[in-house]
């Protein structure tokens, strides 16, 4: 094959791409529910549904959109190391700052709502709480890692600041795409009270991705952010 065949076979994948791999997420999960909840022994109305449940619902979702970014480097582009810059060298642990970082300063965002009684930080920090409660022993916490610091950052950053990011930059340019990619990261979490806080981090993610060209700073940085709310919730 030509360079000239893979420059073209390279700009292949698209915005029609990303949809396709967020509707495949939920389409999968819609799918696997049913099985999942029947083999677990959990009613599917049931209000308190445990860790190992919720750890199996995020495999389907993460699943459609790691299989649809893998597809789309590998079908019609070059692979998730030159397209998206999968990589991760040693100054990438650089980007741990960055996500602890990014953590406080989405606080501050609350901060005059926390102060002026508009909510409290039990409202913002309910979906998290929820999360971690269902924690229970060793394992349980071994369990929340890996759904939590471990597999969200390396499937939303490959996702969002690879696919997604990329796709916008390519078609608005690199502002436009740094923005939109980060609102749809945030909008994706289905939390509107927390859509702020991951709209920064999903900022700083993608800053850290269109400066250095690799996902490695964005996932160090994507992996201290969760596990200092993880932490923080534990202690």
């Amino acid at each position: 094959m030509t360079a000239e065949e893979t420059g073209a076979r390279a700009s292949r994948w698209g915005l029609g791409d990303a949809a396709a791999g967020y509707a495949l997420a939920f389409v999968l999960t819609a799918v696997c529910s049913p099985l999942i909840f029947a083999a677990t022994g959990v009613d599917t109305d049931a209000t308190d549904v445990p860790l190992r449940t919720v750890a199996l619902l995020q495999v389907p979702f993460d699943g459609g959109m790691l299989a649809t970014a893998v597809y789309a480097a590998y079908w019609k582009g070059r692979g998730v190391v030159r397209d998206f810059g999968f990589r991760l060298v040693p100054r990438d642990l650089l980007g741990v700052f960055a996500g602890l970082a990014a953590q406080w300063g989405a606080l501050l965002i609350y901060l005059p709502l926390i102060w002026t009684k508009v909510i409290d930080t039990e409202d913002v920090s309910k979906p998290a709480r929820d999360l971690t409660n269902k924690a229970h022993g060793a394992g349980g916490v071994v369990l929340l890692v890996v759904i939590v610091v471990i597999a969200a950052p390396i499937v939303e950053e490959l996702f969002f600041r690879g696919l997604v990011l990329r796709s916008l930059e390519r078609r608005f340019g690199t502002t436009w795409a740094l923005w939109g990619s980060s609102a749809l990261f945030a909008a994706a979490h289905l939390e509107p009270l927390q859509f702020p806080a991951l709209l920064v981090f999903g900022l700083v993610a993608g800053y850290l991705a269109t400066r250095t060209g690799r996902l490695g700073p964005g996932i160090c940085a994507h992996i201290a952010f969760n596990a200092l709310a993880v932490a923080s919730l534990l202690s």
